[in-house]
């Protein structure tokens, strides 16, 4: 007795196939690439790696947050005021100005406190500008939500 086994060879590679597209474009996909940028530059924030946020952060980079504006050197000086227990990014939408620049906005629910006070929630804006082949945040904004 013969059996057929082109069907079952075929549904496997297709299987296949198509895990591996939706890897690719996972892996492709620029506004994932900003999404966890973002996430990564909260995540230094948070451990406060000095490092990392350098490493994320433009040297011409500028903030408008709950606790007032500042640049990557006030946010590095200031960092024991800093307590990030959690923080999410919630429904992000990326647009693309350019192939090099991207503009991310989500809603953050932020817990924790700075130099003692309560953060809220907020509404966030972020500009991501890739120089040189490095993705940078240069721009953060927040604004309360009421």
């Amino acid at each position: 007795m013969k059996k057929n086994y082109l069907p079952l060879i075929t549904i496997a590679l297709l299987a296949v196939a198509s895990i591996a597209i939706a890897q690719a474009k996972t892996k492709s996909n620029p506004d994932k690439m900003i999404v966890e940028k973002s996430r990564a530059t909260w995540e230094a924030y948070k451990n406060r790696n000095v490092g990392a946020m350098k490493a994320l952060t433009a040297d011409d980079y500028r903030s408008y947050s709950q606790t007032g504006p500042s640049n990557l050197k006030d946010d590095i000086a200031t960092l024991a005021k800093l307590n990030i227990e959690s923080y999410s990014i919630d429904d992000p939408k990326v647009s693309w100005v350019t192939k090099d620049v991207a503009i991310l906005r989500y809603k953050c629910n932020l817990k924790g406190s700075y130099d003692g006070k309560p953060y809220a929630p907020v509404y966030a804006t972020e500009v991501w500008v890739n120089r040189g082949g490095k993705w940078q945040i240069v721009s953060y904004q927040e604004t309360l939500i009421s």
